[in-house]
């Protein structure tokens, strides 16, 4: 089974530290939401409460994980969930002191949210009947869960350019969706087919071939070069146009080949990339004698059959496809559906990118008993998979981006196609996908029929409109994309869809939309400038920035505000030092997440900026002064206009140095000569207090080797074993230990480069 590493369990008490550092009113709430957010930690709009996505790997969960997920959006929230069409669950309506709760609860349950929000690699998919579908050419899911493994781990898996999807289909048949991933596996026989630089949202697209064939234990590498290629290569700065297959339109595909071929052949001769594929759902105890699953003549329940049940691969063993209409369940169902184990204790759940829930392993002999028991669960969980099964994103009840509230309006649909009473046999096909906004969290650049939420003014008012778009059809590298081919008010669409089926699709839908564009004037009918669900008047009110790409980005325009605003706050105070003291270590901190570093106090802070950015030369060597006057600013021992001078040229600086940062976070180095030339003179500095033996004497060497002959270096050490054994074993490899100082209870030893 999947097992969440101890790393991600580690860091999540540095996220609960930051947590409570937020609540406290210790961090900002701009700066914060790059770090919540890659925690899968999504404000909900109007702010009040939060959205916990978790991931479920694979899509797959036993009973106990089922369960737990339900408890805690019971215990932490209000009950309410949402099953993503990435197979993910959300839980909402999540008080702000509650998220860090779920986190530590679902832990012990090996689940997690992180990486689920951000600019990190989102959760892997795979075909939801992985390893008991009777047609897969390979059991992806184990594959699935080695790569989360893996990638859970990796650093640079939470700060790319953007957000990065992965996804693994058994077969042909590509029920994960591989095209439309960034990176996708197809399996074939022994192997994969892997597409590249697929995606829905902005500029959709269907992904290329970037190898035939490959074995399995290639995956890993295969997955490692891609992603440093868009770490290294993508535009980090514009964030419309940061996604793989921009990088791809950009480069070429030619070149972007070259670039992937180069880093592939380095991961492979620098790293070893075994995945832990061995993991497996627990085997099925064995049926033997004839199969004859017991009759019951309620037509419900031969629905039930004909489209909810199928066979797995193991004999004896059955699925059962719930529908969980828009992905919207309770806590109670959850948990009730978790207690069936009572009674078929080899069952396993899965979810799926139809917002759907998926029972394996149910013995032949207990379909009836099951169905029985859903009905006192569910109340409408009849005919998956089928035209009824509308998808829709949450849009605009709590997304900050939703336009139009979708998830309203399909149940609409649904009552209408009800209405019509068809052959759902007929449309088989058709799947229909309901999207609150142009991006694609409802997959409608895949939908056979599908719409897509805008707003537009019509006689002066503000009126929710949809674009309709037709022909989506997914078949990996062969995958279509739907077809725009116009728009209609939001009120037409349950009439366009209707008519529609009622012609037996026979109508061209582009005659439909002439017929449903008209949007009569207010006083004539109101309602289509009422959203569906809504009371009150259509606006745009509530709509705020998307969080989806929180990170970096955030962080560092957070904190180069917040400077800008002590800056104004010292001036208004009569040059306060305290508000001057918070500009400096505001404006130090700003880029040193581009760094990879999260400084533990202020002092960190200032030391750092110095060490990474004004002795690699990036900023001006006038700032190796910082640490000085940012002690002298705490003793109040030097004269406020000038420190406030100071400061004003400090944040200038580090604007400036933010404004030419490139697309892929790189720095000009414009101060390399200088540099040198002044710590040539006062030499650097080397702080390794808490660094325990021989740890600090390595790190000492290492530094030294990087320096040239003649150069000083300011090393301070802790009493004790570092200042006993340090300059000994420096004295021993030939370098000048010119002065050893005490410092209250550490000391300063000042070495000379000679070897």
């Amino acid at each position: 089974m999947f097992k969440l590493p101890e790393k991600v369990k580690h860091e999540a008490k540095r996220y609960k530290e930051s947590f409570e550092k937020f609540l406290a009113g210790e961090l900002k709430d701009a700066f914060f939401k790059g770090i919540r957010v890659p925690w899968g930690n999504y404000s909900q709009r109007g702010g009040k409460f939060l959205m916990t996505r978790l991931r479920i790997p694979a899509g797959i969960l036993t009973p106990p994980q089922l369960r737990a997920i339900g408890e805690a959006a019971q215990r932490f929230a209000d009950g309410k969930l949402h099953i993503t069409t990435r197979c993910d669950i959300q839980i909402h309506n999540v008080p702000w002191d509650n998220p860090v709760k779920i986190l530590e609860y679902l832990q012990n349950f090996d689940l997690t949210p992180r990486g689920c929000g951000g600019n990190t690699i989102r959760g892997i998919t795979c075909c939801y009947l992985s390893g008991v579908c009777p047609y897969e050419e390979l059991e992806v899911y184990k594959m699935a869960w080695g790569i989360t493994e893996y990638l859970l781990t990796l650093e640079d898996a939470y700060n790319l350019p953007r957000k990065f999807k992965i996804a693994f289909s058994g077969c042909g048949l590509d029920c994960a969706f591989a095209a439309v991933n960034d990176l996708g596996f197809v399996a074939e026989k022994t192997g994969f087919k892997v597409l590249v630089g697929g995606g829905m949202g902005a500029k959709s697209s269907v992904g290329k071939i970037l190898h035939e064939k490959i074995e399995p234990q290639e995956v890993g590498y295969i997955v490692k070069a891609a992603i440093n290629v868009f770490n290294k290569y993508g535009n980090r700065k514009n964030r419309h146009h940061n996604r793989l297959r921009f990088l791809i339109e950009d480069l070429g595909w030619e070149k972007f080949k070259d670039l992937y071929q180069q880093e592939l052949k380095k991961v492979k001769e620098d790293e070893y990339l075994g995945l832990r594929t061995e993991n497996a759902l627990p085997l099925l105890p064995k049926i033997e004698g004839p199969l004859e699953i017991e009759k019951n003549e309620d037509p419900n329940f031969q629905a039930f059959l004909k489209y909810s049940v199928g066979q797995q691969k193991q004999k004896g063993y059955f699925f059962a496809k719930l529908r969980i209409p828009f992905g919207e369940i309770t806590s109670y169902a959850l948990v009730e559906l978790a207690k069936l184990e009572e009674s078929l204790p080899e069952i396993i759940f899965r979810t799926t990118p139809r917002q759907n829930i998926v029972i394996t392993n149910v013995p032949y002999n207990k379909i009836s008993w099951l169905y029985e028991r859903l009905k006192g669960i569910l109340s409408d969980f009849l005919y998956p998979e089928t035209v009824l099964d509308v998808v829709s994103c949450k849009a605009a009840t709590t997304c900050n981006l939703g336009i139009c509230n979708a998830i309203a309006l399909a149940p609409v649909v649904v009552d209408r196609l009800k209405k019509i009473n068809m052959d759902l046999e007929k449309y088989s096909e058709v799947k229909i996908n309901i999207n609150g906004c142009p991006n694609a969290c409802g997959q409608h650049p895949i939908g056979t029929i599908s719409f897509a939420g805008l707003a537009k003014k019509v006689h002066g008012h503000t009126v929710p409109f949809y674009r309709v778009y037709e022909g989506g059809k997914v078949a990996a590298e062969n995958t279509r994309l739907a077809e725009e081919l116009g728009m209609i008010p939001a009120r037409a669409v349950p009439d366009l869809v209707q008519e529609y089926f009622k012609s037996e699709m026979k109508i061209p839908m582009r005659e439909l939309i002439k017929k449903f564009a008209y949007v009569p004037s207010y006083e004539e009918d109101r309602s289509y400038y009422v959203d569906w669900g809504r009371e009150e008047d259509f606006s745009l009110q509530g709509i705020g920035q998307g969080e989806c790409g929180a990170g970096v980005i955030d962080m560092i325009e957070s904190d180069l505000n917040s400077a800008k605003q002590s800056l104004a706050k010292a001036l208004d105070k009569g040059l306060d030092l305290g508000e001057i003291k918070e500009a400096l270590v505001y404006a130090a901190r700003a880029l040193l997440v581009v760094k990879g570093i999260d400084p533990k106090d202020e002092k960190e802070v200032i030391s750092s900026f110095v060490e990474k950015f004004v002795r690699e030369g990036i900023a001006h060597p006038d700032y190796q002064s910082l640490g000085r006057v940012y002690e002298d600013v705490l003793a109040g021992c030097i004269a406020k206009d000038q420190v406030f001078e100071y400061a004003q040229k400090f944040y200038e600086e580090v604007k400036n140095i933010y404004s030419l940062m490139d697309s892929s976070f790189n720095f000009q180095i414009r101060f390399a000569g200088k540099i040198r030339e002044k710590e040539a003179v006062e030499g650097q500095t080397y702080d390794l207090r808490g660094t325990p033996c021989p740890i600090n004497y390595v790190k000492a060497k290492i530094k030294l080797e990087g320096m040239a002959e003649g150069e000083v270096l300011n090393l301070y050490l802790d009493e004790g074993e570092p200042i006993a054994n340090v300059p000994k074993s420096l004295e021993s490899d030939g370098q000048e230990i010119v002065k050893i100082e005490k410092i209250e209870n550490y000391y300063l030893v000042v070495v000379k480069k000679k070897v």
